[in-house]
């Protein structure tokens, strides 16, 4: 219903049709044919899809939420993912969006090349850059002394920390912001967005506000803070999933042989593994190199992996019984 309030907010942007027959029909028919093959009556299975249909078709009609008309916002590296994804919820929210990207143009949004006069004119600045380009994209946006809201979404904070809190003590109106989530998501809903102090109060509420009002859950944080929680919520899972990769790479198994005896456990692994490798090395290499806590985080993570290699071949089952107790502790939500 998320996914369905989003094309409806779309479909108002772009001024088309909320109903679709022809649409319908072709949903109508994938519905009965994959019903079929998993035995159901097709009868059956053209209800389920008019039920959904209309249940979507309600949804799009009464969220169309248009918090944002009348604002301008600029999304400055808006031609990437998450930049895209940006620009999307901006102007189906009814704000005016503009681009402003060195590195390409996003279709369907106006691209502008005279940065100055767009951040002149913007309400609300989001800088959706690489992680390694933010810092520059940041400096030109903040030379220009900009009366909007600015904020960046970049996924590691300290290499930009010292611009953003010198910024916001000359009284521009500037916060940093990281959605805990890709540019997958249909919707914030539900979703986590750590907001952290650069020193602005009201540029914090601001950026609270815009996320909060279209779902999100808002976390506080400070800028240090968030860079060592995420080299244990970002760089160790990504990490673990490459070391992952790499033994079962090595492991001289060919991967069918292995899918085709997988349990449930590996079948999870193997899934994170796939979907980290659509993702961009640029992005999580970055991730891992610009966090100054990233070191530390393998240091433990060098010591749990020897740690746990010695109890795992010890006779002895004494060990490995403590990590494992240590772990349900520290990890079992009761």
């Amino acid at each position: 219903m998320d996914a369905a309030a989003e094309i409806g907010m779309v479909k108002e942007k772009d001024g088309l049709e909320i109903r679709d027959p022809g649409r319908e029909k072709e949903v109508k028919a994938w519905f009965v044919s994959r019903g079929r093959s998993l035995g159901l009556d097709p009868a059956f299975s053209e209800l389920l899809s008019e039920a959904l249909m209309s249940r979507a078709v309600n949804v799009q009609l009464k969220g169309r939420r248009k918090d944002l008309r009348g604002k301008r916002a600029l999304v400055v590296g808006g031609s990437g993912r998450m930049g895209a994804w940006l620009c999307r919820r901006l102007s189906n929210r009814g704000a005016s969006v503009e681009v402003w990207d060195p590195r390409g143009a996003l279709r369907g949004y106006p691209n502008v090349r005279d940065l100055g006069r767009a951040v002149g004119r913007a309400d609300i600045i989001a800088v959706s850059s690489p992680p390694g380009a933010c810092p520059e994209d940041l400096r030109a946006v903040l030379e220009l002394r900009p009366e909007g809201l600015v904020f960046d979404i970049c996924s590691v904070k300290s290499h930009i920390a010292g611009q953003l809190k010198a910024a916001a003590r000359k009284g521009m109106k500037v916060t940093s912001a990281h959605p805990m989530f890709g540019p997958n998501a249909s919707s914030p809903r539900g979703r986590t967005v750590i907001v952290c102090d650069c020193g602005s109060p009201r540029a914090n509420r601001e950026a609270e506000k815009l996320f909060g009002d279209a779902g999100a859950t808002v976390v506080r944080s400070s800028l240090e803070k968030h860079d060592r929680l995420m080299a244990y919520v970002l760089g160790l899972p990504h990490a673990s999933v490459l070391v992952f990769g790499s033994v079962v790479s090595g492991s001289g198994t060919g991967l069918r042989d292995l899918v085709e005896a997988e349990g449930p456990s590996f079948e999870r692994m193997l899934g994170a593994a796939v979907e980290m490798s659509k993702e961009s090395v640029r992005v999580y290499h970055d991730i891992q190199a610009l966090n100054p806590a990233t070191k530390r985080m393998f240091k433990e993570l060098e010591r749990a992996l020897s740690a746990v290699e010695r109890a795992s071949v010890a006779k002895d089952p004494a060990e490995f019984r403590k990590i494992m107790e240590s772990m349900r502790e520290h990890v079992e939500v009761s």
